[in-house]
């Protein structure tokens, strides 16, 4: 599929999310079945991704084409792992203890090393990542998605997106060895 020149505005936007989904729907139907092994809940799974694309329409304009495919696949596992904790919790919800403020986390000093390492050396650290930390990283450094789009596409609290941020980065560091920084 390929995107117009011209970044579609206001309704446009909706049209372009249909567009995807004509695109990868059948493709997210199918990861959802291997999931699940049931129709029902595989389409249940599908319409819950792109439930959360369209709460944020504007920001899949971010994800570069040839990602669209990771972006979607990666809120669908999300997705699965929730339809599956809920079926095993009853679908008892959660308690939220936040009081809906729009973000607890504050810029962390830290983030400025990232400047410094080498770009091919961090796609391979990520790999190394589990998913929802991989996953976490990239929805926010690299597609550009707030604390609490995240939490409400991957049905988490922003506290775990802001401790699996800090986990993947407290790993990243692990990972990174002298010779993988560069000088500006």
């Amino acid at each position: 599929m390929k995107r117009k020149n011209l970044r579609p505005v206001g309704s446009h936007i909706t049209e372009y999310v249909a567009d995807i989904y004509k695109e990868y729907a059948g493709k997210l139907f199918y990861a959802a079945f291997k999931y699940t092994s049931n129709n029902h809940t595989a389409e249940d799974a599908v319409q819950r991704v792109f439930e959360k694309v369209l709460l944020y329409p504007k920001s899949i304009l971010n994800v570069p084409e040839e990602e669209v495919l990771y972006f979607l696949s990666a809120i669908l596992r999300n997705v699965m792992y929730t339809m599956a904790d809920e079926e095993r919790k009853n679908s008892h919800l959660s308690l939220d203890y936040e009081d809906g403020n729009e973000s607890y986390n504050l810029e962390d000093p830290e983030n400025a090393y990232l400047r410094f390492i080498n770009l091919e050396s961090v796609k391979e650290k990520l790999a190394q990542l589990k998913p929802p930390l991989c996953d976490t990283m990239l929805f926010h450094y690299v597609y550009g998605f707030k604390y609490r789009e995240i939490a409400d596409m991957f049905h988490i609290s922003e506290r775990a997106v802001t401790k699996r941020i800090a986990l993947a980065k407290k790993e990243l560091r692990k990972m990174f060895r002298k010779e993988d920084f560069y000088e500006r």
